[in-house]
């Protein structure tokens, strides 16, 4: 098998389900083909039997896999049709941007409206990894935490539908900025913003959660066009 589609060390099951869609397309497998066993499969894409498994859970749930019990795995119908995140994965920074303002503002007011005291206390809790972060020059640790803030809120919003759409968004905007995000970077930020929507919402004053998400969006985007 062609060393590109190996997993890197660090690989995740997203990341499996990449490089079998890239197998599909570059058509080492087409519709119908039986998929190897998956002892093959783990040693091919050099990942464990864990991945292997989450990813193709995510490719059955995509019609891109077809499991038959007792048969085995075949690539099915939808393989060669992109998915939403495929799809977005091409939007350009400012485009994605556009999309967060879409969803996180009305997810903020939501938040201010149909939080509990163990939502704030998620999102505190994340305010002050990230500020921790942020000091060490942590990077990866930063964005664990700032990503986790705003996951925290979508969940206060109480709506599953845009906390799915939402959490498809943000692994495409993460994976956008994580070359503007340095050590230097974090270290050198300033934006309270993050604390001011975190009170919006505990005090529930949904016009100012609107109001603050609006305003860090662009702040935001202002500020990684400018690191990269």
């Amino acid at each position: 098998m062609n060393p590109s589609y190996a997993v890197g060390r660090a690989g995740l099951a997203d990341q499996a389900v990449s490089r079998i869609r890239k197998m599909v397309h570059d058509g080492v497998y087409k519709p119908g083909d039986r998929l190897p066993a998956e002892a093959d499969l783990c040693t091919m894409l050099s990942v464990g039997r864990s991945t292997l498994r989450e990813a193709m859970r995510v490719l059955a749930h995509r019609g891109v896999v077809v499991v038959r019990h007792g048969d085995g795995t075949f690539i099915g119908p939808a393989a060669l049709t992109e998915s939403f995140e495929e799809r977005l994965g091409r939007a350009r920074l400012e485009d994605l941007y556009e999309a967060r303002l879409v969803l996180e503002v009305p997810l903020a007011e939501l938040a201010a409206q149909r939080h509990d005291r163990r939502d704030i206390t998620a999102m505190r809790q994340c305010l002050k990894d990230r500020a921790r972060a942020a000091g060490a020059g942590d990077v990866n640790a930063y964005a664990q935490a700032d990503f986790g803030f705003h996951l925290a809120i979508a969940r206060a919003a109480r709506s599953p539908a845009l906390y799915d759409i939402y959490v498809s968004f943000l692994d495409l905007v993460g994976a956008q900025l994580s070359p503007a995000v340095r050590p230097e970077y974090i270290v050198a930020e300033n934006d309270p913003l993050h604390e001011e929507l975190c009170d919006a919402i505990a005090q529930g004053d949904a016009a100012a959660a609107r109001r603050v998400a609006r305003k860090h969006l662009r702040t935001s985007l202002k500020n990684i066009e400018a690191s990269l």
